[in-house]
């Protein structure tokens, strides 16, 4: 039977002649291959095609996702979003434990050459199994499972030394991790280049709100962002802003208009619950926002992989910044390859878990409970019932060999053609939201509590992906960041299980009837020097940490970079004039006419604009505002998944 996730591929493409899942997706494996080669064909037709539109402006806010299940002319509509598209494969404890162990191993020292050394495995092999045993039998590491590691650990080295980056986590989809790609000399860029936006006065230090001052902002996209009813935008047919002299081109364009609440709403979601619907109560979720998006920046390709940032990053004035500029470049053509990787894995079919039940797993006891003869019927089955599990044995799948999951991770097991954005995108280019942020800890605040589970941006900004690069780290203990999915409760329901007998699936998976169709995948270290992907159907949360030496003061610096799904175009700095009244108002000073007027009346022209250009301290408003109204959406988002729940029914 065709994936849901390929059916539904195949709907986009080809409209209402595939029309129902349960009868036309029946096919034969020659069949399903050929239609997955015309999915591949039309869509990889229109990749290149300059943007058009701009989602908001000149198409409904919501017209990606409302229309991901109707005809198109050919493209693939987007990348898979949390909300919309993405219920995985449920993971068996077992292997979550195999992802754990792999995870760590991949964090040693010197891990490529250790993992070809048998006397080292072996001596890895005894501390995992020995280390395991007494627990239940579902969480023990056993000898196949180990084995089955030490040959994806191998394909994991040659990776590395093919391409500087390897998997974190593999579930359906993939966390990227690595160490190396960014190079000592870039990253000490970096740092001397971000050190410009640190080294200012006290009282200009933009502390994060709510951070209790142990978040300092850099960049910060929720600063001056695209404002509906207020900021000025051009049409893409009246130009666009350029990146030198941006502030001169303030105040250009035509207001971006306020979404219609038709605009707003989310018509499907994956999963089975809520199918076309939003069962959450109460007012309209918070999905798309009605006054704010983030405000990428446009990045063109250029030769030698390199790429050029063509309009200014928000909050980040090109002319005082152009080294910062230059470096984040230098960034972002590196982490180019593994967003083709991260979202590669977003594609692939049928991806086999590594450990997968396809019986029952239960040797029951032989014999019969004793029974007295003044039990009544419902006593008597309650007893026997109580006996029988008492003493039956729970039969623990082991893994197969790893050579079967390596096959899916070729092409060829890809609904469509492998993604490259630097082929694929080669005219249109991408776009990128930029942030840059410390984590400052001291005596007296030693400690960071961490985050919630989010992904990032509401559905305005479509970021389809993530990268995270911990650039500077000094006196704070080991930091994660954790991960974890919404999952198909159809997948457990169709697997064999009798009458009212599920407690296998509650044991095998750790999951609880009735419970919420979440899994944690597990969580990366996050340590000075690593860059991270990961598609932005995955949740994330950082862990708490706090300082090494809790006399001394420490911190760590973090750039992000969140990409924009290349397949539309939302409103960019491209568009959008800088609505900073510090930049217009250095621009209007340095002009001969202004600059040479008394400072009364060179103040007089500043007050006369109005209230726009917006003044920092109005900004800062503006961001409470936004940050109250993404955490309704992380609270709406959070609601949709418990929506989601374990039910295995009488059948």
């Amino acid at each position: 039977m065709l994936s849901q996730r390929l059916y539904r591929l195949t709907l986009q493409t080809f409209g209402s002649r595939i029309t129902d899942y349960k009868t036309r997706a029946i096919m034969t494996e020659a069949g399903m291959s050929a239609l997955e080669l015309r999915v591949s064909e039309k869509m990889n037709r229109g990749r290149n095609k300059p943007a058009t539109d701009l989602l908001g402006l000149t198409s409904p806010l919501n017209s990606i996702v409302d229309h991901s299940f109707s005809s198109f002319d050919g493209t693939r509509p987007r990348f898979p979003n949390a909300l919309s598209d993405w219920s995985a494969t449920p993971l068996m404890l077992r292997e979550r434990i195999m992802i754990a162990f792999m995870t760590q191993i991949t964090d040693k020292p010197d891990w490529t050459r250790k993992v070809f050394d048998n006397e080292i495995v072996g001596k890895w092999r005894k501390e995992a199994v020995e280390q395991s045993k007494e627990e239940e039998p579902e969480k023990q590491f056993s000898h196949k499972m180990f084995a089955y590691c030490i040959d994806e650990l191998r394909h994991y080295a040659e990776q590395q030394a093919e391409r500087n980056f390897i998997p974190a986590i593999d579930a359906d989809a993939i966390v990227f991790k690595s160490d190396t790609i960014i190079s000592d000399e870039l990253k000490a860029d970096l740092t001397a280049a971000a050190a410009s936006l640190e080294d200012v006065p006290e009282n200009q230090k933009d502390w994060h709100p709510d951070s209790d001052e142990k978040v300092l902002d850099l960049v910060h996209p929720s600063l001056f962002p695209l404002l509906y009813g207020r900021s000025r935008i051009l049409r893409i047919e009246d130009g666009i802003v350029p990146l030198e002299n941006s502030e001169a081109w303030t105040g250009k364009g035509e207001i971006m208009p306020i979404p219609p609440p038709e605009d707003l709403k989310v018509d499907s979601f994956a999963g089975l619950s809520s199918w076309g619907r939003w069962g959450g109560g109460g007012d309209d979720p918070h999905f798309y926002s009605a006054k704010f998006q983030w405000l990428p920046c446009e990045v063109a390709f250029k030769d030698n992989d390199a790429v050029k940032i063509t309009s200014y990053i928000n909050n980040l004035q090109p002319k005082k910044h152009k080294t910062l500029y230059e470096v984040l470049e230098r960034v972002i053509a590196k982490t180019i390859p593994m967003w083709d990787a991260t979202l590669n894995s977003t594609e692939r079919t049928n991806i086999e878990p590594r450990i997968d039940l396809t019986d029952i797993p239960w040797i029951e006891p032989e014999g019969e409970r004793e029974k007295d003869e003044d039990e009544d019927e419902d006593e008597e089955y309650e007893l026997d019932e109580e006996w029988r599990d008492q003493r039956r044995i729970l039969i623990v799948p082991e893994p197969e060999k790893y050579a079967t999951r390596r096959d899916y991770t070729q092409p060829s097991h890809l609904v469509t053609s492998t993604i490259n954005l630097r082929n694929d995108f080669a005219t249109r280019g991408l776009q990128v939201i930029v942030k840059l942020a410390n984590i400052h800890l001291t005596p007296s605040k030693p400690t960071y509590d961490g985050g919630a589970w989010h992904i990032e941006g509401q559905l305005n900004e479509h970021i389809c992906a993530s990268a995270l690069y911990y650039y500077d780290s000094d006196n704070i203990t080991d930091s994660y960041l954790a991960f974890r999915e919404a999952t198909s409760t159809e997948h457990l329901s169709e697997k064999p299980y009798e009458q009212s007998d599920y407690g296998h699936f509650e044991r095998l998976y750790g999951i609880q009837q009735g419970g919420a169709a979440v899994q944690e995948l597990g969580k990366v270290l996050t340590r000075e020097g690593r860059l991270l992907t990961f598609p932005n159907v995955l949740q994330h949360r950082v862990s708490p940490f706090s300082l090494q030496d809790p006399t001394q003061p420490g911190h760590r610096k973090i750039l992000a970079l969140f990409l924009v799904d290349p397949y539309t175009r939302i409103p960019s700095t491209a568009n959008v004039p800088p609505q900073q009244k510090d930049w217009w108002r250095d621009m209007v000073l340095g002009l001969d006419r202004v600059g040479d007027l008394p400072p009364e009346l060179a103040e007089n022209v500043m007050e006369s604009a109005g209230d726009f250009p917006i003044e920092l301290e109005e900004a800062k408003k503006l961001r409470l505002e936004l940050m109250d109204e993404r955490r309704l959406f992380v609270k709406d988002h959070e609601t949709r998944l418990q929506q989601e729940d374990f039910s295995f029914c009488e059948h």
